[in-house]
């Protein structure tokens, strides 16, 4: 659930901050006073573009501060907050959760949530694409649909190949060509990350063997070469102090600390020993090093990239020579593989088809039983499926009807018994549209269920005859979706659970919008004003009080 929205300097408003509750939330005002800016400033939160037109003016940024509450897979609940600044001029932050986010990242996280309906709702509904997605959000037909998809896809890339002309086959060949020598130079190359990366430490190492060995020999000289040795005079200390040891402590103690000298001074001798034995080693070893270590400077050069890259480099070659060796292929073999693949998308489209024809009547009638209640029980719904390929068609015209299926959906409304049925669309008033859409989100919260539905003036062209059951049909909503709906109807804003109110102040001559969460005699007297506007006398205020008990809000003055 959307916890609330926080503005600062946002177009009308100075500083606002709206807290929303769980069930249906309404927002109302007069107009202009800067309500429908809360759909506004969610978007931007939510990672939309632009945003500098927001900045009030005389200010050099606006912030946008959104909180949302929401449910894990295996159902602890978790916040998650995004803040935005957007300044006037150059680009702006985002942080979510506190950390620096793209705008794509947060819309990936936090829009899902979310579903946005307008006054513009039914430009989306008269959309085929938009119609089809919600036909397979109903049907629950996701998975067919993306397999559809892929599939097509496929076939399409197919009959591109065999399209192309012989002048881009020859410019594929080249370049496959071009690309298979670079991967032969790197394939020689033997590469090995791991060693390739330490060579010139081991090249270091190997120049100074002469000068190690010299070390080694020395210290090895003074360990146990001499009249006595250094090993020999460490031996007689301790057997010197080892036969008083029993009667002094202390010559007890020196006698352990020699001991460790003298298996440490043993210990040494055998590293060295082993040092200078390996600084014996071919000095062609070296030269064959040095070699291979200017070989890899030059390919790392070539290639643009560090020795430990050329691998990466190698991997991308040989996943680029893969994709081109298809084009390189005969129009015999890329013709089957078209054949192959358009025999695949159609039985995947037909079937896909056929589970949407299945959907589409459930979703009819369920529409039509949730416009029976909000007033259009002669209303009829339909969601009508043209095909637009079938078998005995050409098979590459299957190519024709897009990734989204073989069919076109459409969805049908005829408001008035004995009117034919036209597009929804072009067949309802401001009204019937605007309850033609709460119908549809409303037969489809079984099934698709964002945590949170935004309705900016849904009841746009709704009397307030049809007020009373367009309120009670979004409370019924709002208990399984958080609901916030910004509205001009007392009879919705009465069934409303949390209900703000944004009004206009002139403060140091300037304008500046306002928010304030309604409680008590407040709520009333808004109600009443949205019933009869300022002049509400005591009778309208008796109609608010009655109103908001219908709506299960009884309000106790104080």
């Amino acid at each position: 659930m959307l916890l609330s929205i926080e503005v600062e300097n946002f177009i009308l408003f100075e500083k606002a901050r709206f807290a929303f509750s769980p069930g249906l939330n309404a927002v109302s005002g007069e107009t202009g006073a800067g309500k429908s800016l809360i759909a506004r400033a969610l978007a931007l939160a939510l990672g939309g573009r632009g945003g500098q037109d927001a900045v009030r003016a005389g200010c050099g940024e606006t912030g946008i501060t959104a909180e949302f509450r929401c449910e894990t897979k295996n159902g602890k609940a978790e916040t998650h907050r995004v803040e935005r600044v957007i300044p006037r001029d150059g680009s702006g932050k985002i942080l979510l959760d506190g950390k620096p986010a793209s705008a794509q990242a947060v819309r990936a996280a936090l829009a899902p949530l979310v579903d946005f309906a307008a006054q513009n709702e039914h430009v989306r509904l008269a959309d085929p694409g938009r119609q089809v997605e919600l036909l397979d959000a109903y049907g629950r037909l996701g998975s067919l649909a993306e397999e559809y998809a892929r599939l097509y896809r496929v076939a399409e890339s197919f009959s591109k190949r065999l399209k192309a002309g012989r002048e881009e086959r020859e410019l594929v060949r080249l370049r496959l060509e071009k690309t298979l020598d670079e991967l032969k130079i790197l394939m020689d190359a033997k590469l090995s990350p791991e060693a390739d990366v330490l060579i010139e430490d081991d090249i270091r190492e190997m120049s100074s063997a002469s000068a190690v060995a010299q070390a080694a020999s020395e210290a090895a000289a003074l360990l146990e070469g001499g009249e006595p040795s250094a090993l020999e005079t460490l031996g007689q200390a301790k057997r010197t102090v080892a036969r008083l040891a029993s009667v002094s402590p202390r010559l007890a103690d020196g006698e352990a600390k020699l001991n460790d000298a003298l298996d440490a001074a043993q210990a040494a001798l055998d590293l060295i020993a082993d040092a200078g034995e390996i600084a014996k080693s071919d000095p062609e070893r070296l030269d064959a090093m040095i070699g291979r270590a200017e070989k890899l400077k030059a390919l790392a050069k070539r290639f643009g990239c560090g020795i430990g890259d050329l691998a990466v480099v190698r991997a991308k070659l040989e996943e680029e020579a893969d994709e081109l060796s298809g084009w390189d292929a005969g129009e015999d073999e890329i013709g089957a593989k078209l054949t192959e693949a358009l025999t695949r998308a159609s039985k995947a489209g037909l079937a896909l088809g056929a589970k949407r024809r299945e959907a589409a009547g459930r979703l009819a009638k369920a529409v039509n039983r949730e416009l029976a209640g909000l007033g259009m029980e002669q209303a009829g719904f339909s969601v009508e499926i043209e095909p637009l390929w079938h078998k005995g068609m050409e098979a590459e015209a299957l190519l024709e009807t897009g990734p989204s299926g073989l069919d076109q959906v459409t969805f049908f409304l005829s408001p008035n018994p004995g009117e034919a049925s036209s597009s929804l669309a072009n067949a309802a008033s401001g009204g019937e549209m605007s309850r033609a859409v709460l119908a549809i989100k409303a037969a489809l919260s079984g099934v698709y269920k964002p945590d949170v539905m935004f309705l900016d003036e849904i009841d746009a062209g709704v009397g307030a005859r049809l007020g009373r059951e367009l309120g009670a049909k979004l409370r019924e909503l709002s208990a399984s979706h958080q609901v916030i709906v910004i509205t001009h109807l007392p009879q919705i804003a009465a069934y409303a659970e949390t209900h703000l109110k944004v009004a206009k102040r002139v403060k140091g001559g300037r304008t500046a919008a306002l928010v304030e969460n309604l409680s008590g005699r407040g709520r009333v007297e808004e109600v009443a004003k949205m019933i009869h506007g300022d002049s509400a006398g005591e009778v309208t205020l008796e109609q608010a009080r009655a109103m908001l008990a219908e709506g299960g809000n009884p309000i106790t003055e104080n």
